[in-house]
């Protein structure tokens, strides 16, 4: 079966689980879909993060020999679902062992699915009978049972028993081995990557109709309204800024006297030294107050403070101004029309910066240009929500401007 047929097979399995359990369908259709090679890594079905986001990839053979049954389908997608919402795949540390956290993380999932849409090597909680472990509770919480297990075989010779031969089998190992891959993130990728899984849940919660939301089992319920009442919309500007500025940057050269050149033996010598080019833009609309715009120089002046080099740009439907900020902002801005996010895109594509910081209130048309370089909206408070944003076309990321004070 080629990787067409496959594609067209999981939107039949996605259309199944819209009618039943619409929640789950919500999240698959957000989630891009990859056929990998059946001689890849992933031997099943997993899912993964690339580019910061969630995907989706399927073995062919998995596909067509194990997931022979609808019903497989149909679990064996709620299983990778549910790994995604509970927050599995950007849990990953190396003070755990992947093989016990593989294992615990699949005894919370598999809770929430009939076991008959499970293949049958699946892991459920009476694989591990005499360990007495309560239901629905953390992964951590199982891995410190098995923990105890792997050190205290004698205790319990049927889990233990049990343990070993889902050991022999690398249970898991493939599917969840892509999950590694986020230890490797910088820490404004990981808190992207987990600020993704909330937006997913929050999308699919609104798209869920009540009833179909009420149907979820009340733990998981629980779990997935936490995140949606409890995380806030919006992170610490200024330490998100901080991360994202940390993550883009250029090097320059610079001349000390304070070592000798280890080439040549002279002075002065060569100091590498880093530092960040960071383009601003600042929306100068007639939607734009002059409180916003002494906001916005604020925080720039911040960005500036950090050592990075600053150049502002002042547009609204145009490019008005650029400028190198140097500590102060001008005695006044230019605008006041209308807004148009293509202009300081298009110009940012041929300065090239790091990145760019976008200061707006979000009320204009999707940009048609995309970007060559990391984007960063920061609305004003009182600019476009979070929600607004996840159905728009706008390149990047946003965080919402509040008073932190």
């Amino acid at each position: 079966m080629n990787s067409s047929k496959i594609i067209e097979e999981i939107s039949r399995t996605s259309i199944d689980l819209l009618m039943k359990e619409p929640f789950y369908s919500h999240i698959l259709s957000c989630l891009n879909k990859i056929v990998v090679s059946e001689d890849s890594a992933i031997q099943t079905m997993a899912v993964g993060i690339k580019n910061k986001n969630h995907v989706v990839y399927v073995n062919p053979d998995f596909w067509n020999n194990v997931l022979v049954e609808k019903k497989l389908r149909y679990g064996v997608f709620k299983h990778e679902i549910l790994h995604i919402v509970l927050k599995h795949t950007v849990s990953w540390s190396i003070k755990y062992d992947r093989h016990l956290m593989n294992i615990a993380m699949d005894i919370v999932v598999n809770q929430y699915i009939l076991r008959e849409h499970l293949p049958e090597d699946g892991v459920f909680l009476d694989t591990f009978p005499d360990l007495d472990l309560e239901p629905n509770q953390s992964w951590q919480y199982y891995y410190e049972k098995l923990k105890h297990l792997q050190q205290n075989q004698g205790q319990h010779p049927v889990s233990a028993q049990n343990l070993s031969d889902i050991s022999e089998s690398s249970h898991g190992l493939d599917r969840h081995g892509s999950w590694e891959k986020h230890k490797a993130l910088t820490p404004l990728e990981k808190e992207l990557a987990k600020d993704a899984v909330d937006n997913l849940v929050k999308i699919a919660h609104q798209k869920t109709d009540t009833k179909s939301w009420g149907s979820l089992p009340g733990y998981l319920k629980v779990l997935l309204e936490d995140i949606i009442i409890n995380s806030e919309p919006y992170v610490s500007w200024r330490h998100y800024l901080k991360l994202f500025t940390a993550s883009s940057s250029k090097t320059r050269l610079k001349t000390t006297i304070k070592r000798p050149s280890k080439r040549y033996g002279t002075v002065p010598g060569i100091k590498i030294k880093k530092k960040q080019r960071i383009l601003v833009t600042l929306d100068t609309s007639g939607s734009i107050g002059k409180d916003d715009i002494e906001q916005f120089f604020s925080e720039v002046y911040h960005v500036w403070l950090s050592g990075a080099e600053v150049q502002v740009i002042e547009c609204d439907t145009d490019i008005h101004n650029i400028f190198t900020f140097k500590g102060s902002p001008p005695a006044y801005v230019m605008g006041q029309g209308g807004t148009d996010f293509d202009a300081p895109i298009i110009k940012g594509n041929e300065l090239r910066p790091d990145c760019m910081i976008y200061f707006t209130d979000g009320y204009a048309p999707d940009p048609k240009t995309e970007p060559k370089y990391p984007m960063l909206w920061v609305i004003t408070e009182n600019g476009i929500t979070i929600d607004e944003f996840a159905s728009r076309k706008l390149p990047g990321r946003i965080i919402k401007m509040k008073n932190e004070q």
